[in-house]
C-alpha cells in the first residue's frame, strides 16, 4: 500500500519531500503498469485482510492523503490512463479550502478540492474516506474531540457523496489505542497508518500499514518501495517509533477541532 500525498511542481522547502513532480509521478505509474501491478482501493484490500474477497496477482494500492486540488488536475488524468484505481483520503474541513493544518511545514496555502472535485472523482472509482475533520494528531487530542473528528468527517463526507464511507486514514499516522478504537466504533470498516512497512497478511484492519512515496525517489526508488520486505527488525522498529514520537510531540499544544477557523465548505 503506497501514499502520496501532493503531486505538483512547487512546494515549501520544508514540503518538497511530499510533493512529488508531475513528470516523475507520470514515470511511476508508467513503470507500475509495465510490471504488471493491478491496482485496487484500499477497501479492496481490507476485505482481502478479512477474508472476504480475493485479489489479482500482484495486487498494489495507491492511497492520497489530504485531497490536494492537484490530486484533480495532474494525478487523476495519470491513472485514468493507466486504468489505474486509488483511495483518496479527504479532511473534510478544508474542503475547497487551504491546508492550514500544514503549518510545521510552511505550505497553509496549498488548495484542497472542493466538494464538486471530490464528486467527479468518486463518478470515476476513486474510493473517498476520511481523514479526520480538521487534521489533528489524533493520539493526543482529548476523547471528546477524538469522537468530534472521527464522527463529523464520516457524516459530512456520507451527506455530501451520498455513499457509505468505508475507510479512515490517521493524520501524520499517528495513532494509539484510544484512537483505533473511536474509529471501529465510528462504523468504518478499515483505518490506514503508515508506519513504511509492507503489508502482511494478518495486520490489524484497524492500523494497515503504508509505504510513503517520498519526492525524488524516481522509478528506481519506487521499485525498491514495493520490493521491500516487512522484516521481524522493520517491524520492531516501526512499533517502537509510535510511542517515542508521541512523547515527544506531547510537549507541545496540539490543534483540535475548537482551533481550526471554519469557513464556506466550498461547492
Amino acid at each position: 500500500m503506497l501514499m502520496y500525498h501532493s503531486i505538483g511542481t512547487s512546494a515549501a522547502r520544508r514540503f518538497r519531500r511530499f510533493a512529488v513532480h508531475p513528470a516523475e509521478f507520470a514515470d511511476q505509474m508508467a513503470y507500475l503498469d509495465d510490471q504488471g501491478y493491478q491496482t485496487v482501493t484500499a477497501a479492496d484490500l481490507a476485505e482481502r485482510q478479512a477474508s472476504v474477497t480475493s485479489l489479482p496477482e500482484r495486487p498494489l494500492v495507491l492511497t492520497f492523503d489530504d485531497a490536494y486540488e492537484d490530486f484533480y488536475t495532474a494525478a487523476l488524468p495519470v491513472l485514468r490512463e493507466h486504468g489505474f484505481r486509488s483511495t483518496l483520503f479527504v479532511p473534510t474541513a478544508y474542503v475547497g479550502m487551504t491546508a492550514a493544518f500544514n503549518a510545521s511545514t510552511g505550505e497553509v496555502d496549498r488548495r484542497i478540492m472542493p466538494w464538486s472535485a471530490v464528486r467527479d472523482v468518486m463518478a470515476e472509482g476513486v474510493e473517498v474516506g476520511s481523514h479526520s475533520h480538521t487534521h489533528p494528531q489524533l493520539d493526543l487530542v482529548p476523547g471528546d474531540i477524538l469522537i468530534e473528528e472521527i464522527s463529523r468527517s464520516r457524516k459530512l463526507l456520507e451527506d455530501q457523496l451520498g455513499v457509505p464511507i468505508e475507510g479512515f486514514a490517521y493524520p501524520f499516522g499517528y495513532w494509539n489505542r484510544a484512537a483505533r478504537a473511536a474509529v471501529a466504533d465510528g462504523g468504518f470498516r478499515y483505518a490506514a497508518a503508515v508506519a513504511d512497512l509492507r503489508m502482511s497478511p494478518g495486520d490489524d484492519i484497524f492500523t494497515l500499514s503504508r509505504l510513503t512515496v517520498r519526492a525524488g525517489i524516481g522509478v528506481t526508488g519506487l521499485a525498491r518501495l514495493v520490493s521491500r520486505q516487512s522484516t521481524l527488525w522493520r517491524r520492531g522498529k516501526a512499533r517502537a517509533r509510535l510511542p517515542f514520537s508521541r512523547a515527544v510531540r506531547g510537549i507541545v499544544p496540539v490543534m483540535g477541532t475548537s482551533e481550526i477557523r471554519e469557513g464556506p465548505p466550498g461547492t
